[in-house]
């Protein structure tokens, strides 16, 4: 199917011995002919996008097979249309750097309909220099990083102090338009996450913190929030190895269960790693339940966004809907080392109470041999 490509890739495409796929839309090919190969090194009639002066080659090459009547006018698909199909033609968000660990991180996210992909992050950096009131040589130290895949931007500062500053921003002018951004400060590396349950009573993250530091003096809390104006959950991190089992809030007393994270989905775009309420594309206006657009009071049949099944984006029926590597929800157990020093006590009464093994065997081989022998001397007479 390629021999097209090959006479107009090299004159020693006779020499070629094999040819296969190789990864996602690569080819492979064996020649001993070094000539051969240095041709399909140096030629661009395989790359994705190829240059006018090889598509015009191409076409000075095609010329002659379309005077020919047996040969077909319409030529097969070519390489470049193939891998236009593939991951390798897509382009790919590169992994993020790591920001300094013991930095201070001030999570950005913008409104719905705000797209960060339009701004380079000079724009972005500039824009939050300017709105925090900080002299830009005092700021210089701070790095900004964007998060594409979940249209956010995360500022990184080792001073405390300058982590006010970047808190309270609200809005930002970017090209002379002002954007409204929700900020929040990211707890610290190696925190642990833990959950209670009908908590919230409208309170800030400030006021839940300072409550929670008051009434458990003991517990080394770095951060509380709520989880949504839709729950009354308060999602506390807790700079320690293990959760404790309960917590003080308010005079009450509430049990804390291990936090899982869910799947972002978004009901607007239909796509995962980021919610609605960021979305960058505008309101649509569709169906939250199956995507498109329809009436009301059509009878439409639900389809999940995270795992495509037919049932409502994030249902307790879906079984992908929260992200990996996190254990399930489940209350903290108690240290290893608490429960066998409990059981400890226990495990020793019951060994007492019992001979061990070798014991009851060495006695009954001294038993034994006096009885066979008194038996062996008496007479049956």
């Amino acid at each position: 199917m390629m021999q097209t490509e090959f006479r107009a890739a090299t004159t020693h495409y006779q020499s070629i011995t094999e040819v296969r796929q190789f990864g996602k839309g690569g080819i492979l090919c064996f020649s001993s002919d070094q000539l051969c190969v240095r041709d399909l090194l140096n030629c661009s009639v395989f790359a994705t996008n190829p240059s006018k002066e090889t598509e015009g080659t191409q076409s000075s090459k095609a010329a002659p097979a379309a005077e020919t009547p047996a040969r077909k006018t319409e030529s097969p698909p070519s390489v470049s249309s193939k891998l236009d199909n593939t991951a390798v033609a897509r382009p790919r968000l590169k992994r993020l750097p790591r920001l300094p660990v013991d930095d201070f991180k001030i999570v950005f996210r913008p409104s719905a309909g705000v797209d960060l992909a339009q701004y380079n992050d000079v724009e972005l950096r500039a824009a939050v220099v300017a709105k925090s009131g900080l002299h830009s040589v005092v700021a210089d130290e701070d790095l900004v990083c964007t998060n594409l895949a979940k249209n956010i931007f995360t500022v990184s500062t080792s001073c405390a102090d300058r982590v006010a500053n970047y808190a309270k921003i609200r809005e930002l002018t970017l090209r002379g338009k002002k954007l409204g951004f929700h900020v929040y400060i990211a707890p610290p590396d190696g925190a642990r996450a833990g959950i209670i349950y009908r908590a919230w009573n409208g309170e800030s993250p400030q006021d839940l913190l300072q409550e929670l530091r008051r009434a458990n003096p003991l517990l080394p809390i770095v951060q509380a929030r709520d989880m949504g104006r839709t729950s009354r959950s308060v999602l506390i991190h807790f700079m320690a190895e293990e959760l404790p089992p309960s917590v003080k809030m308010f005079g009450i007393l509430y049990a804390v269960f291990n936090f899982r994270p869910k799947v972002e989905a978004c009901l607007n775009c239909r796509q995962v790693g980021h919610r609605r309420d960021v979305c960058r594309l505008p309101n649509r206006l569709t169906c939250s339940s199956c995507g498109p657009k329809h009436p009301e009071d059509y009878p439409c049949t639900p389809q999940c966004v995270i795992c495509g099944d037919a049932h409502k984006t994030g249902d307790r029926a879906c079984k992908q809907r929260f992200q990996r590597g996190f254990s399930r929800l489940s209350r903290p157990r108690q240290r290893p080392q608490q429960e066998h020093q409990q059981q400890q006590p226990e495990f020793q009464l019951e060994k007492e109470s019992f001979p061990s093994i070798d014991d009851r065997n060495r006695s009954s081989r001294s038993k034994s041999p006096g009885r066979n022998r008194g038996s062996k001397g008496k007479s049956p007479g």
